[in-house]
């Protein structure tokens, strides 16, 4: 099973730096420009350390799937590390492993993430690697049904079996959109994948890992004008095949829902709460985006300091715009602003409901005082900084913004759209879009397993019962 990568992470996990509030962002150099094939590429060339990571970021994820195909863009993210016409199941691994590189992949609602770090002497190799397996992965009955297998045991361990696990890879999203497209976890299910026919899961790559619905994106130790030529040698002549079928994703106007669902592996009560958010790149994205850091980011955040510290009733929260199955860098509407709250038996889900709504309130108010403010623009300032320290960071910033904004640059100037936001911004977006009308809550009830030994079902709602 492969570990799966989350950009979503690094973010939350970096350690605050002492900056002011208005930074000067450092500026992440690139040059960009298109095969005869339609592939995208970015290159980005910096000689601190003689490592590079080059990254193929697929334009597809589980949104794009078709009803009966849920689980295809996951399950490839396993199929491309099985082997293609030259480069035989296990090469790769251990290529990459030998030159003392790692790799790994991830799935997301909207696209899937491949890449290679590797001392950059290295690069040539890997651009074969990569280069073989967009041509020709080898999609065989073996290959799928032991990726099959596989991808159904990850469900088991991080859907299925695991606390919350339904909560927040099943249940939000079906409570909060209407549209399938977005309402289905993008791990799929054990049906869908067992009924795939190995001409459907072919066909899926056919269509969706054509040079036109890539973007390869190279950083570190590189000299741009000899990579360019690397690129064009090893992946110019691969040919694009199959045609996209696209998928409907509009959504019906968001109505007020409430839900309940048991979990047999929780010792203790959850609710979830989540919003239909706005359009990416707009001014209310990148409010609403701050909004979830002041309400749900670490033990200053102001649910923390409500539910956790001054009210007592609760013992986790997190959430905040791209929640649960993203975060902000890799949202698109139709997306939602989530969160949860993990809380004591001596409260229930109207009074977490009545403490969230009334950190919300506040703010539509009162908005936020300059000396807040300013330290919630310095928290974030200071984990975007230190997020590009590292040639994967940079990789997958550059790539993410080629993807959803149209060009690389966004990853340059996007920070300054969440330092310009004001206190009127915030109450704006708080009474816009968080309000009771909009909102999809599900409280999630310990209760004893229901199945039998042995005998798993898919994760869902109560009444039967990634990534």
């Amino acid at each position: 099973m492969r570990s799966r990568f989350c950009f979503s992470g690094l973010l939350a996990l970096v350690f605050p730096l002492a900056l002011p509030a208005q930074v000067t962002v450092p500026q992440i150099p690139f040059t960009q420009f298109k095969l005869a094939n339609g592939l995208r590429v970015v290159l980005s060339e910096d000689h601190t350390l003689p490592v590079v990571t080059e990254s193929m970021l697929f334009n597809v994820g589980g949104r794009d799937e078709h009803p009966g195909h849920s689980g295809f863009a996951h399950l490839f993210e396993h199929l491309m590390f099985e082997g293609s016409a030259h480069a035989p199941k296990g090469v790769f691994d251990h290529l990459v492993e030998g030159y003392g590189g790692n790799d790994n992949a991830s799935t997301h609602e909207d696209y899937t993430f491949y890449y290679e770090t590797v001392p950059s002497n290295v690069l040539p190799t890997v651009m074969w690697l990569d280069a073989d397996r967009m041509a020709a992965l080898d999609v065989t009955p073996t290959n799928m049904k032991n990726q099959i297998q596989v991808v159904e045991e990850e469900k088991r361990l991080r859907v299925n079996n695991a606390p919350y696990g339904p909560l927040f890879y099943v249940d939000i999203g079906e409570a909060a959109f209407s549209n399938w497209q977005n309402a289905h976890p993008v791990i799929g299910s054990f049906h869908d994948l067992n009924a795939a026919k190995l001409s459907q899961v072919r066909q899926f790559f056919r269509e969706y890992y054509a040079p036109r619905n890539c973007i390869l994106t190279i950083v570190g130790d590189i000299n741009t004008a000899k990579t360019e030529a690397l690129v064009k040698h090893y992946f110019g002549w691969i040919p694009n095949r199959g045609k996209i079928t696209p998928v409907n994703t509009v959504e019906p106007p968001p109505k007020a829902k409430t839900e309940t669902v048991t979990d047999p592996h929780a010792k203790v009560p959850a609710v979830a709460l989540a919003w239909q958010g706005p359009v990416r790149d707009t001014k209310d994205f990148y409010a609403l985006t701050m909004l979830g850091q002041l309400l749900f980011n670490g033990a200053s955040s102001r649910l923390y300091q409500s539910l956790v510290k001054k009210n007592q009733v609760a013992l986790e929260v997190g959430g905040g715009l791209g929640f649960p199955g993203a975060d902000f860098t890799d949202y698109r509407s139709p997306g939602l602003f989530a969160g949860y709250v993990i809380y004591k038996p001596n409260a229930t889900p109207e009074i977490i409901k009545k403490l969230v709504f009334q950190q919300i309130e506040e703010v539509e108010a009162d908005g936020v005082s300059p000396a807040e403010l300013n330290r919630l623009r310095t928290a974030f300032a200071s984990s975007w900084i230190h997020s590009e320290q590292t040639t994967l960071n940079r990789n997958q910033l550059l790539a993410l913004a080629t993807l959803f904004s149209g060009t690389p640059a966004a990853a340059n100037s996007e920070l300054a759209h969440f330092m310009a936001v004001t206190s009127r911004q915030l109450e704006h977006v708080a009474r816009t879009y968080l309000t009771p009308e909009r909102l999809a809550m599900v409280s999630d009830l310990p209760a004893p397993a229901a199945a039998p030994p042995g005998k798993t079902p898919d994760a869902g709602r109560s009444t039967g019962g990634a990534q």
